[in-house]
């Protein structure tokens, strides 16, 4: 009896230390109307210079023509391509649901101030600050290995499901397109989405 008591409680120990243990799983983040009969996932890396121009010349057009009129619903998900896009990835999900893509533009924006300075986890801290976000929690998720795991499996899951080799990559309503697109070229594939 003893020893069956025993397996038991190993087999509870082992289960509650894998969930603890297990790597973080995030949320899709989405920014649009959730019923948009195009979605649009960007893998992306904060410091890819052509994920960079999307950002700055290509996301906004696409949220004045097609996100805020209800086509398009738009997720961003974490490929990053170097240790300081690893750490920016972690610092945009440490904003939180609410102020993620806050962040993320913030850390487009300032990318090249950030990426290249001396101690890159300091200067994202005065990045979140600048954004109102409090220091202390910031830091605390910041340091916390579950957000590099989950960061990790974004990226394992980006290469086993789409294949996923270069940022950017798009997956609009499900195919795959590869590289940085114009606005008049994502124009195209997003009009083609929506007549399907």
């Amino acid at each position: 009896m003893d020893n069956i008591t025993n397996k038991i409680q190993l087999l509870i120990f082992i289960t509650i230390a894998t969930l603890f243990c297990s790597p973080l799983t995030y949320s899709d983040i989405e920014i649009g109307d959730s019923q948009a009969p195009v979605t649009v996932i960007e893998y992306g890396s904060i410091t890819c210079g052509k994920c960079v121009r999307f950002h700055r010349n290509v996301l906004p057009l696409i949220k004045s023509h097609y996100i805020e009129p209800g086509i398009v619903r738009f997720i961003y998900r974490d490929f990053p391509t170097s240790t300081e896009a690893t750490r920016g990835a972690i610092a945009a999900h440490c904003a939180g649901p609410d102020q993620y893509y806050m962040m993320l533009d913030a850390l487009f924006e300032s990318v090249g101030d950030w990426s290249q300075a001396k101690d890159v986890d300091t200067a994202l801290i005065e990045v979140a600050i600048s954004k109102g976000l409090n220091r202390e929690a910031f830091i605390s998720c910041l340091n916390d290995p579950q957000q590099l795991k989950g960061v990790e499996k974004e990226k394992e899951e980006a290469i086993l499901e789409y294949d996923v080799f270069g940022t950017p990559t798009f997956i609009i309503n499900g195919e795959v397109i590869r590289g940085l697109k114009t606005f008049s070229e994502m124009e195209v594939l997003l009009e083609n989405a929506n007549s399907e």
